[in-house]
């Protein structure tokens, strides 16, 4: 059994510890790819990479019709993102657990300004529909590797 504990500094070497709430929150704001998980019609689990914005407890990300626009709206799904820190030998995970919704035609805050949120997705095509996951829990973890030696 692994124990995880809160820490506000990077983990020791050979712990896994939580993400405190306010590191989350940084990491969602600091990166712009993450991959939602869903669960298709045959109730099977299925991720996407999406390139998103995280504001006012909502990631956003846009999409063309197809699986995750009929999939997403209003469904129970995950959103990730995570890294590994090579210099430091630190890897970490941010999870948001939350109900999606279809932003295209927002209807008031916090959604009205969606349409000026900076998101570029990087794959080709077209994406007008935007799709909202409304943050419920959002957790994270991180560790360092118990063998890393830093690099001269």
């Amino acid at each position: 059994m692994v124990t995880v504990q809160v820490s506000s500094q990077n983990p020791a070497p050979g712990q896994l510890n939580a993400m405190p709430d306010a590191e989350c929150t940084k990491r969602l704001r600091s990166n712009d790819i993450g991959r939602i998980a869903l669960v298709d019609r045959e109730v099977r689990p299925i991720i996407f990479p999406v390139n998103y914005f995280f504001e006012e407890g909502i990631v956003a990300f846009r999409t063309a019709p197809g699986t995750k626009l009929d999939l997403a709206p209003g469904a129970p799904v995950c959103f990730e993102i995570d890294g590994w820190e090579a210099d430091s030998g630190t890897g970490w995970s941010v999870v948001v657990k939350g109900i999606a919704h279809d932003m295209t035609n927002p209807r008031g805050a916090p959604t009205g300004s969606v349409r000026f949120w900076p998101v570029r997705p990087l794959a080709p095509g077209s994406r007008e529909h935007w799709i909202g996951v409304w943050a419920n829990e959002i957790t994270g973890r991180w560790f360092r590797t118990a063998a890393h030696r830093p690099t001269s």
